[in-house]
């Protein structure tokens, strides 16, 4: 009895390697169903712009909608050189040089209004807007 016990342990694992190498392996292939992401060329996007702030009755504007490459610059340079310094790149880009110049160089600007507009712009960019019912949360992009 002995003696059949060995042969029939290495007959089974035979068996077993043999019904294992049968079956065909289960891969799937993340790209069998996926269709490219098209994206529209950036002379195809209407830019609406809405006003943020006034210097006399001069208006200021930025994009209602933030591309969200804005934000992924914004962390990037967060990420790389702090917050304090990403910040200025990121307003240029939000407001315009002109408007950045205005607020920069105005003397009548208030800390509490300068505030107010970077953590407007900011927020924005990073998709984040306090919600009417008073949710804090995540703006939806279009």
């Amino acid at each position: 009895m002995a003696s059949t016990s060995p042969a029939r342990t290495r007959q089974s694992a035979a068996a077993r390697k043999k019904a294992a190498a049968a079956r065909p392996a289960v891969v799937s292939d993340p790209l069998a169903d996926f269709e490219p992401v098209h994206i529209a060329a950036d002379d195809e996007v209407e830019e609406e712009r809405v006003p943020l702030f006034y210097i006399g009755e001069t208006e200021y504007t930025i994009p209602r909608e933030i591309p969200p490459g804005v934000a992924l610059q914004y962390m990037r340079q967060a990420r790389e050189s702090g917050q304090e310094l990403a910040t200025p790149p990121l307003l240029i880009r939000v407001l315009g040089e002109d408007a950045y110049m205005a607020l920069e160089q105005s003397r009548a600007v208030k800390e509490d209004q300068l505030e107010r507009i970077v953590k407007l712009i900011i927020d924005l960019a990073l998709g984040q807007t306090e919600r009417k019912d008073g949710e804090e949360g995540k703006a939806r992009r279009g």
